[in-house]
């Protein structure tokens, strides 16, 4: 059992970011109750579920997304994926970048959210251009904290088990596709495929690896969602006030430390991302692909929070159906090695 568990968590563990520790738990409060089976859904049953097949076309193939689309359906069909994984990658930039940093920012410094969130931006676009690459490892190492700062506050915060999870009985929809799409599509989508396909020679270990590992993520991100729910802690950022709760003012700079680099370890590479989608569909070159992203991700923060879930639902139906079709033309026709 502990060949699959311990790999399993650790998967997990890398993949925890802005939707796990910020879009959920500001959600809980908002939708009270419904938020437990909403993070089931999205995580445990559809995220699992995707994200299974996802790995399973890296298992199939030994071949990372984009050389598999690319095979399958051509030209036409890598500008689609480039597309999809845009759609994710995007507001998810906007969420975790934008809006999140530069709220985090703001508390450090006390400027204005107008100047911190571009600021933000333009630090994340110069780091995956490809400078101060050791503040980035500084960061890489500080966002490792974040899951042992998290369980610490687990540990001292008296929480009790949860009751009453189904009885809402009703379900927002557009946060569960906002959330699997966010979870399991963007940039997540192509590292999964990319896992899998290094480890194709497990074949159903791997994909059973994968949906272990969606699933650890759920209980950690339904954890959070507890947490916040017990403490009755509004956003932005529900977590970070939960740390002042406990530790006071010092524990709520060091976690919001953490955080910030945990953000910054997850857009960095969201900013590679974002710029070499464009570069497909526009032809420009990286780094002028880059200054486009960052200005995209800019002008989308300026959207309502409400706005930037919709983009995500809309990214997460689309991004659902194009890894369901995409298997689905795998497995009928197999993969064009020509």
């Amino acid at each position: 059992m502990m060949w699959i568990l311990l790999p399993s968590v650790c998967l997990a563990l890398a993949h925890i970011a802005g939707d796990n520790v910020a879009v959920v738990p500001d959600m809980a409060l908002i939708l009270g109750k419904e938020i437990y089976l909403v993070t089931l859904l999205a995580y445990i049953v559809f995220g699992s579920i995707i994200a299974g097949l996802t790995a399973w076309i890296g298992v199939k193939t030994g071949h990372e997304l984009v050389i598999v689309v690319r095979k399958l359906f051509g030209c036409r069909g890598k500008k689609i994926s480039a597309f999809i994984i845009l759609s994710i990658c995007i507001p998810a930039s906007i969420l975790t970048g934008g809006f999140y940093s530069g709220w985090i920012t703001n508390h450090f410094f006390g400027i204005s959210l107008n100047f911190t969130i571009p600021l933000c931006i333009l630090l994340f676009s110069l780091l995956a251009a490809g400078y101060a690459h050791e503040l980035l490892k500084l960061s890489n190492y500080i966002s490792l904290l974040l899951v042992p700062a998290i369980l610490a506050i687990f540990v001292l915060y008296d929480l009790t088990p949860p009751t009453g999870i189904f009885e809402s009985g009703q379900v927002n929809w557009f946060l569960v596709l906002a959330l699997v799409g966010y979870n399991a599509g963007g940039m997540r989508s192509a590292l999964i495929v990319e896992t899998a396909a290094h480890l194709s020679r497990k074949g159903c270990k791997a994909i059973i690896l994968v949906m272990m590992a969606k699933v650890v993520e759920g209980l950690f991100t339904l954890g959070i969602v507890h947490l916040i729910l017990l403490a009755g802690i509004h956003g932005p950022l529900a977590v970070s006030n939960i740390a002042s709760k406990v530790a006071g003012p010092i524990g709520f700079y060091l976690f919001n430390i953490i955080l910030f680099c945990t953000f910054m370890s997850a857009m960095v590479p969201a900013m590679t991302v974002n710029a070499r989608q464009l570069r497909i569909l526009t032809g420009l070159s990286f780094k002028n692909s880059l200054i486009i992203a960052g200005f995209i991700v800019y002008l989308g923060s300026l959207l309502s929070f409400t706005t930037i879930i919709e983009i995500l639902a809309f990214g997460g139906i689309v991004t659902i159906i194009f890894i369901v079709y995409t298997a689905y033309t795998l497995h009928k026709y197999g993969l064009n090695q020509s």
